[in-house]
């Protein structure tokens, strides 16, 4: 059963977006070398009745650029499909953490607008670090996390 019932032309538009989004993905997985990668993407919108900001959350595990997009109850999908939303002119942080073999934690993040990664800095990702685990910028970071100046990804 599809996740959305769209119109054709609206599914050709969805499909495009979707393609999009994997391309980043992949790219993110290829620029953030060996090691298992995992994914946060903080969406905050505003509540249309209330005018809160709701913030929607989505997490996946890359191991490699080789995504599968096929399953949609993957959780790579939702991520996805969370990224491609920014090209409706909401803005979404992507976190990485890379677990390398020996036990660090290399963590990177961007800043996502209509589809277009925006790479943050080492001082940046600490607070994207603090957000998506929702921590206070004054608390003790465990000492094999590493904060990296993110890359482009192109």
């Amino acid at each position: 059963m599809p996740m959305f019932n769209l119109p054709s032309q609206d599914r050709l538009v969805a499909r495009e977006l979707a393609r999009r989004s994997m391309v980043l993905l992949r790219c993110l997985a290829r620029v953030a070398g060996e090691g298992i990668h995992h994914l946060t993407v903080v969406l905050a919108t505003q509540d249309e009745t209330s005018g809160d900001v709701v913030c929607v959350e989505g997490q996946c595990l890359i191991d490699g650029p080789v995504l599968n997009e096929d399953d949609e109850t993957d959780p790579i999908v939702f991520v996805a499909f969370l990224l491609a939303t920014t090209a409706t002119g909401v803005n979404a942080m992507l976190a990485a953490r890379t677990m390398d073999l020996d036990g660090g934690v290399r963590f990177m993040s961007w800043m996502i607008s209509d589809l277009v990664a925006h790479p943050a800095t080492a001082e940046q990702s600490h607070v994207a670090y603090c957000i998506a685990e929702e921590r206070d910028l004054s608390d003790p970071v465990p000492p094999a996390v590493t904060f990296m100046d993110a890359p482009a990804l192109v």
